[in-house]
């Protein structure tokens, strides 16, 4: 028999002796099977109530979730569907009026289902209850199989139970169960506090006063039958790819024409060892949820427009390589660890063999663990795989690819030649930082460079390329790579100062102030005295020589008018800057005193071209020179 005929065969005994459990993966579609291919296969014989014990927390709500249920489908038979809408709204608006008294507001407003007579039987048809989400339900476990265990064994109701039962309690673990009627509030309450233990009153259980009683035999009690759920994945993923809605119709026809291969992702589960863990406890399980797949698909779309959009081929495996992503991280194998997703990355390999890391972005997997959706990192990572792609020689490949990915081949062949490449400054800061971490993972692979890394000629590589980009100024972040902290101590000392180097530089404020200087000396070069509207809220570490030589050039250039602007804009804007804990005060004073020596020169020469007030206004800026140079000193 299969699935549905199990529940079928239950549900037409005369008088089941206890519940059935149906159990099964989250996500694998029993509830679907519930509300659609049971219910269809028994609608001549019964009625079936599906309840959610989803956050339910007391036997009230339970009792109160049945009635509702059988409530709504009397309604549904009398043909007065509505009634049940109609009245939840007829109680709200009771509850409002103020000029009715206090109890005749609660009479009116009370939940009408609770006077209405429920039986096991409804237009001569029998009912069947399903309990679903058991393993979610926040009480107790023992405690609802005791109110579950009054419907089906006192009030005779053919009794379904939907549950993962490996989320349920494990078999080995007694569950400690206080059974006292006759005990006082005060007692129950110090044996629950003291002994940890559940009060428990289902009708047929022995009472006692310290009663010890395993999950498993008060399963036994109340379930008659447990069916494990096998899923026809075929016609689930068929149903699931064909009914889902899509933002455009291009996207369903793609999504469509990948059936076959996502099927695939849900074939029969097999255990696989873990090379990470003892093979006692390391197998991993391939999960089978369809709601991933659905998240999966539903949120692909995003991608799939960018891949579209930048012109990428192969789109079905970049679909497969996220689908089995999203469904592993679901599951809580896909995860970020000491190496970021290396590891985890295998994992999921393992078990979706379509999984490749070359068809899904860093930047995506950061969407799914984080929720954070960069477009720009996104981008760079299209630009950096484009190149990759393009990659034909050792060395090229040794700079793109983690090490990871590259054939041992390959790196004899160019790994000497990259080295020379890196010792003169021509790599990327993020190729250097790419080459740290392939250091540190080949270190935990145990693999061994051809020759060794000189980190000394590294570090020297690296101040050549930053300096380059001191000249070059590009616009835009100049690196796109990151180790966190966390990660420190998988790394060398030698490996953690070359990236050291390069983050201080450009995450920290380093080349930022360099810009701002350059931005300093061209502006003034350029505009003047109007050169302080560009600067007015740019930071700085100093006042060096080549800003003072730029400052005394554009305060010669300007006339009187000019001048009386300049030095006293000058004077406000570098109080202001020497008074920050970034300033440098010994580089600060170097340039201070330049740009007077400056100035003193240029007081002289107005002495003997006979410009009194153009020398009014040089004296003046000397001045507050003084000032600045006295406040660095």
């Amino acid at each position: 028999m299969d699935t549905i005929d199990e529940l079928l065969y239950y549900s037409r005994e005369i008088e089941p002796v206890g519940a059935l459990l149906l159990t099964g993966e989250w996500g694998c579609g029993k509830t679907h099977l519930i509300e659609n291919e049971f219910k269809d296969a028994i609608s001549d014989e019964a009625i079936v109530l599906r309840i959610s014990l989803f956050s339910v927390s007391s036997p009230d709500e339970i009792h109160s979730a049945v009635k509702s249920a059988w409530m709504e489908a009397y309604c549904k038979i009398k043909g007065v569907e509505s009634i049940t809408s109609k009245i939840c709204s007829g109680k709200k608006i009771v509850s409002k009026l103020d000029f009715l008294p206090q109890w005749a507001k609660g009479i009116a407003s009370t939940d009408v289902s609770i006077f209405l007579p429920i039986g096991n039987t409804l237009d001569n048809k029998k009912v069947i209850l399903v309990f679903d989400d058991l393993e979610r339900c926040r009480m107790n476990i023992v405690d609802v199989l005791g109110v579950i265990n009054e419907y089906c064994e006192n009030q005779k109701y053919h009794t379904i139970i939907v549950a993962n039962q490996e989320k349920l309690y494990p078999k080995e673990e007694a569950i400690k169960i206080a059974v006292d009627m006759q005990s006082s509030p005060t007692q129950n309450a110090r044996i629950e506090q003291c002994n940890k233990k559940i009060h428990f009153n289902v009708q047929g259980l022995n009472k006692s006063d310290n009663l010890s009683i395993p999950y498993t035999e008060i399963k036994e009690k109340i379930i008659q039958r447990t069916v494990h759920y096998i899923p026809n994945y075929d016609a689930i993923v068929h149903t699931v790819i064909h009914k889902m809605k899509y933002p455009t119709q291009d996207y369903r026809e793609f999504v469509v024409s990948c059936e076959a291969p996502l099927l695939e992702l849900f074939a029969p589960d097999r255990k696989i060892p873990s090379p990470n863990e003892n093979n006692s406890q390391g197998n991993l399980s391939r999960p089978h949820n369809i709601r991933s797949l659905k998240c999966a698909i539903n949120d692909f779309y995003r991608v799939y427009a960018v891949l579209q959009s930048n012109n990428f081929p192969n789109l079905s495996n970049w679909l497969y390589s996220f689908v089995s992503y999203v469904i592993a991280y679901k599951a809580d194998i896909a995860k970020e660890g000491a190496y970021g997703t290396l590891f985890t990355d295998e994992e999921v390999k393992r078990l979706y063999p379509a999984f490749h890391g070359k068809y899904i972005f860093n930047g995506v997997k950061s969407w799914i663990l984080h929720g954070i959706w960069d477009d720009e990192a996104i981008l760079h990572e299209i630009e950096f795989i484009k190149e990759r792609e393009k990659a034909a020689t050792p060395i090229d490949m040794i700079k793109t690819y983690r090490i990871t990915d590259i054939d041992e081949e390959v790196v004899c062949a160019g790994f000497e030649d990259f080295l020379e490449l890196a010792y003169k400054g021509t790599l990327s800061l993020d190729e250097y930082v790419l080459l740290i971490e392939n250091s540190c993972w080949a270190r935990s692979f145990e693999y061994t460079y051809p020759i060794p890394i000189d980190w000394n000629k590294i570090k020297q590589g690296i101040s050549i390329q930053k300096n380059k980009l001191k000249a070059e100024l590009p616009e835009g972040q100049i690196l796109r790579s990151y180790i966190s902290d966390e990660q420190k101590p998988y790394f060398t000392s030698e490996e953690w100062e070359a990236y050291t180097l390069i983050s201080d530089f450009a995450f920290g404020n380093e080349f930022l102030f360099y810009k701002n200087r350059m931005l300093y000396i061209d502006k003034m070069s350029e505009y003047g005295a109007s050169a302080f509207q560009f600067i007015q809220n740019k930071r700085f570490d100093m006042f060096d020589k080549e800003m003072a030589i730029s400052t005394a050039t554009a305060f010669s250039q300007e006339n009187n008018y000019g001048k009386s602007y300049f030095w006293r804009t000058f004077k406000q804007f570098w109080t202001e800057n020497v008074m920050s804990s970034d300033i440098k005060a010994p580089e600060s004073l170097s340039g201070f005193c330049e740009l007077k020596e400056m100035l003193t020169q240029q007081l002289k020469k107005l002495d003997e071209e006979n410009k009194p007030i153009s020398k009014m206004h040089t004296v003046a800026f000397i001045k507050s020179l003084n000032q600045l140079i006295e406040a660095n000193s």
